[in-house]
């Protein structure tokens, strides 16, 4: 009688710790998925963003649809749309919102293969002359790069005719004063309502870094004293807005300043997202076989993440966080390429692994994938709603839904 009693005490022990180990599990649960059945332009959603009304945008490869509750809309290149292909969405100080690509540098499907037979085309037969959008009929064929601003009634599109550094945008935000900035692929731009200022960062001559692509801005963030940092193809670049002083970083192991003449690879950033406790977080593309792309800078050194189950992304494409300080990591794992050749051909393949979403909630880190509801395991971003419900965008269309954090 008394081993039995031991053993029934051990099993009440077993399960009480295991009962208790569920309850401080995490959990993601997905509510709802919208995609092309509900009146969104395409499954394949890149960016979701909630305007000041209260409206829902969904920005896709195929359109951009707005969602007010109830009925679904639909704009494209024929209503003024930049481009069918939206993947940045941003409203400023004044309710108007702009679109952008926002993607063009990592939209590629690395799955697919690449066409590389052009390589055995003479170039005098190759078509190099650039192809210049300037009528009405032309912009629906092939639609304008740059960015569209909405005012709620009409769309207006700039681009470098109206002074920006580039046509291709792959970030935006405003300052305090109310500035705006654009990150471009050829420097910064600065826009004040009525005209654009540019920003060009001449970077350090390195060994192996070229000066321009420290002008192929990718991201940009504000500290709590009112500096920027930038993220580039290079590496990061700190901005002292009082005194216009730029200070150039090399993405190693310390986060040094880039030194003349310094030996340092590219970076490839790809978005820059300060924490709750003020430290710089970076995601880059094309990370190491060990390491997630993601780092963190605390303004003494700089902290790799190496890859796990918890954290599976070798290419980091964003960051988001959340209002409970939560930080949210999409991207893929890279695989080794592969040269795929046939009788007329020559294809280079750059396979991938879809990684779901990736959150850290100041300790550690979670994965969360289709086994928990996620309608793909490509995630392109995350928004979080008014509401505090989280939006995820997905090849599969787009999901919201609420985390549950686990008890500490």
């Amino acid at each position: 009688m008394r081993k039995r009693f031991h053993l029934i005490g051990l099993v009440v022990f077993l399960l009480s710790n295991w009962i208790i180990f569920v309850a401080h599990t995490a959990e993601l649960k997905i509510e709802k998925t919208f995609t092309e059945a509900d009146g969104l332009a395409s499954n394949t959603v890149l960016t979701v963003f909630e305007d000041s009304h209260g409206n829902v945008w969904f920005g896709t490869t195929d359109g951009l649809t707005r969602y007010d509750g109830k009925n679904f809309q639909t704009f494209t290149t024929e209503d003024g749309l930049v481009r069918n292909t939206i993947g940045l969405i941003f409203e400023d100080q004044r309710g108007m919102l702009w679109f952008a690509d926002g993607v063009l540098s990592s939209f590629l499907e690395r799955g697919k293969p690449i066409d590389m037979s052009w390589m055995e085309t003479p170039l005098s037969e190759l078509d190099l002359t650039p192809h210049l959008e300037t009528t009405e009929e032309t912009r629906r064929i092939v639609p304008l790069k740059g960015v569209s601003r909405y005012d709620g009634k009409a769309f207006r599109i700039f681009t470098t005719a109206d002074g920006l550094a580039d046509d291709t945008i792959q970030d935006i935000f405003q300052d305090k004063a109310g500035t705006l900035w654009f990150a471009t692929w050829s420097g910064l731009s600065q826009y004040n309502g009525e005209e654009f200022n540019n920003i060009v960062i001449n970077g350090p001559m390195g060994m192996d870094v070229l000066p321009n692509w420290w002008d192929e801005i990718k991201a940009i963030a504000q500290d709590t004293t009112g500096n920027f940092w930038f993220g580039s193809t290079a590496g990061v670049t700190y901005y002292n807005l009082q005194k216009a002083r730029f200070r150039h970083f090399a993405i190693d192991e310390d986060f040094t300043p880039f030194q003349e003449m310094g030996k340092s690879g590219t970076a490839h950033i790809t978005d820059l997202q300060f924490d709750a406790k003020d430290n710089l977080w970076m995601s880059r593309s094309g990370a190491g076989k060990e390491n997630s792309g993601i780092r963190r800078y605390d303004g003494k050194k700089l902290t790799i993440f190496p890859q796990s189950e918890a954290l599976p992304m070798s290419s980091v494409d964003k960051i988001m966080l959340d209002s409970s300080g939560n930080l949210w990591f999409t991207g893929i794992k890279n695989l080794p390429q592969k040269l795929h050749e046939t009788g007329d051909s020559a294809r280079m393949i750059f396979p991938k692994d879809k990684s779901g979403v990736s959150v850290y909630n100041g300790e550690t880190f979670q994965n969360f994938n289709t086994d928990d509801g996620l309608p793909s395991n490509r995630v392109w971003s995350v928004f979080e709603g008014s509401s505090g419900k989280l939006w995820f965008a997905t090849d599969a269309g787009a999901a919201v839904g609420v985390y549950l954090p686990s008890e500490k």
